[in-house]
Formats: structure tokens, C-alpha cells, sequence
């Protein structure tokens, strides 16, 4: 079983509250629930594990990557909503560091009165950032059969390629078919 790698950043973050608290990452394979630092220098260290009859103290192994890591925590104090970063390397260095995950708008939040206003048109319209990030599941994945979150992913799919297309690609009578069949 996966279990999640921890990070600990303290290079400045866009949100102070944020700063100092350990995030999860999925990022470094996450199989032996490793502990990361990423420096105020914007250095990623990985902290190496002693082993219960070993006295030698923690040694910090630099991690010179080049790419994008997402570090997220479910933070049960907010209700549940989740923090998420994005912070890129380049030649070892933090490059960036972005908050990625943010809260749904109005019209994907469960239980809104808006979340029915969303009417897909026959020609769709292009979708903001806010609703892409707010529709895609954070994982992709199938849960007996199904996608976690599947509604939002179709409901975003249908706005931004607008039901004319959608239909053109089942065909129009498949489209009618379903679309007359209540049962």
C-alpha cells in the first residue's frame, strides 16, 4: 500500500498561514513515508531514515530535481478543504511556488442553489482555470466502476464543448434515443 511522503517547506509560501505546516506528496513514490525539507534556500532535502539500532544522527540527502511537485494537505480545520502547491525545480532550485487548488466556484459547490444554473449551449463557451481545477478530480481513478466526482467532469465537459459537439460525437440519433428513454 502507498502511503504519502511528507514535505516541509520553508521556503516562503504564498500564504504565511501556511508556512511551517507538513504537506503529503504522491510525488516520490511514496513507499516508505519519507520526510522532505525544502530549504528556505529553495533546496529539496530528504531527510534519511535511521533505522531503529542506529545512533548516527539524520542525515539530509540533497534531492537535485528539475520539475513540478504538488504538495496538498486536508486541513480539517478549514471543513475539509484541502491546500494545495504546485512548486517547480529548476536545476535544484525552487523556480515557484503556486497554490493550485482552490475552492469551487459557486456553481460546481454541492448543495448550492447555483449548481443547477450552469446550462450547457449548443456551441459550449471556454472554461475559466477556477472551474477546470474545481471539476477535475485531483486523481484519476475508478471506484467501483465509477470516477469520484464524475458529475462535475461532465458538467465541465459539456460547457466547454457545448452540446452540439457532444452530440455530433454520440451521433443524433443515439443522442435522441437516450435523451427520450426515461426509464
Amino acid at each position: 500500500m502507498r502511503s504519502l511522503d511528507r514535505v516541509v517547506c520553508d521556503y516562503p509560501l504564498p500564504d504565511p498561514l501556511d508556512q511551517g505546516r507538513a504537506f503529503g506528496t504522491n510525488d516520490f513514490g511514496g513507499f516508505g513515508s519519507d520526510l522532505y525539507v525544502i530549504t528556505r534556500d529553495g533546496r529539496l532535502l530528504r531527510q534519511a531514515p535511521v533505522r531503529p539500532r542506529e545512533h548516527a544522527p539524520v542525515r539530509d540527502v540533497e534531492w537535485p530535481i528539475d520539475g513540478d511537485i504538488r504538495i496538498f494537505d486536508d486541513d480539517e480545520r478549514a471543513g475539509g478543504a484541502t491546500t494545495e502547491y504546485a512548486v517547480r525545480f529548476r536545476v535544484g532550485r525552487v523556480e515557484w511556488v503556486r497554490r493550485v487548488r482552490l475552492d469551487a466556484p459557486e456553481v460546481f459547490r454541492a448543495g448550492s442553489a447555483a449548481g443547477n444554473e450552469i446550462v450547457p449551449e449548443a456551441m459550449g463557451r471556454p472554461g475559466s482555470a477556477e472551474e477546470f481545477l474545481a471539476a477535475v478530480p485531483r486523481k484519476l481513478e475508478l471506484v467501483d466502476g465509477h470516477i469520484p466526482g464524475e458529475e462535475r467532469l461532465v458538467l465541465f465537459l459539456l460547457m466547454t464543448m457545448g452540446l452540439g459537439r457532444v452530440a455530433a460525437l454520440v451521433g443524433r440519433d443515439r443522442w435522441l434515443a437516450a435523451v427520450e428513454d426515461k426509464g
